[in-house]
């Protein structure tokens, strides 16, 4: 990559951390509890990236009929915020890729639209809450991904130029928001996008299976 790169951005669901299972015990909770039919975790892993409100989606599919009320969505997100950290783990290789972007010199941060008291468990569970010094969340937002307002939230945060500056993320809301900022973009392909979408029809810069491939790309 022939850029001076001076930020790096990630998404958190399915970019940065596997936050899967922890999702999916807290929806199955709630179904068993309601008396529906639970999710398998893995399918359900494929609908992460679009929050809630994909995940209620995924389970009215699967029961075949629509359970999305707002009391069901409250029940699952107070489940979920009651046991956000029990198996959420770093996604594999990113741990080394972030040694090797402090090691340059790169700043680096997190914008997700998901909401800080779960993000702020989740970091804190890392060990890492005080690390992350550009941190972006869903409820500091007007407008979440797609837009590119969290984005630039965040290079502001950090002082650097979105043309120097990735953001990595695994939904083609990412993509589009970056290449919204101005940013170069980068598809994370690590488990948590379907058969059914066609990752290289987003047109990031760089599509990678694995965070350290990111690591190669910087050496460039």
């Amino acid at each position: 990559m022939n850029k001076k790169i001076e930020c790096i951005l990630f998404d958190l669901d399915g970019t940065f951390a596997d936050t899967s299972k922890d999702m999916c015990d807290a929806l199955n909770t709630i179904l068993t509890e309601k008396k529906f039919t639970n999710v398998n975790c893995e399918e359900l892993k494929l609908h992460i990236s679009r929050g809630a409100v994909g995940i209620i989606d995924y389970a009215s599919k699967i029961n075949g009929r629509s359970i999305d009320s707002s009391l069901m969505r409250a029940e699952f997100l107070q489940e979920y915020s009651d046991n956000t950290f029990v198996h959420t783990k770093m996604i594999d290789g990113i741990s080394k890729l972030i040694e090797h972007i402090e090691m340059n010199k790169i700043k680096w941060g997190i914008v997700t639209n998901k909401h800080s008291k779960y993000v702020n468990k989740i970091l804190k569970g890392f060990s890492i809450d005080e690390d992350v010094k550009y941190l972006v969340t869903g409820d500091m937002l007007e407008e979440t991904k797609p837009s590119p307002e969290g984005l630039l939230k965040a290079i502001e945060m950090a002082n650097v130029d979105a043309a120097n500056t990735i953001y990595i993320g695994d939904d083609e809301r990412d993509i589009v928001a970056g290449k919204s900022a101005g940013m170069l973009t980068v598809a994370a392909d690590f488990g948590f996008i379907g058969p059914d979408k066609d990752m290289y029809s987003w047109n990031a810069d760089v599509n990678i299976d694995n965070p350290t491939d990111l690591i190669k790309i910087l050496s460039l």
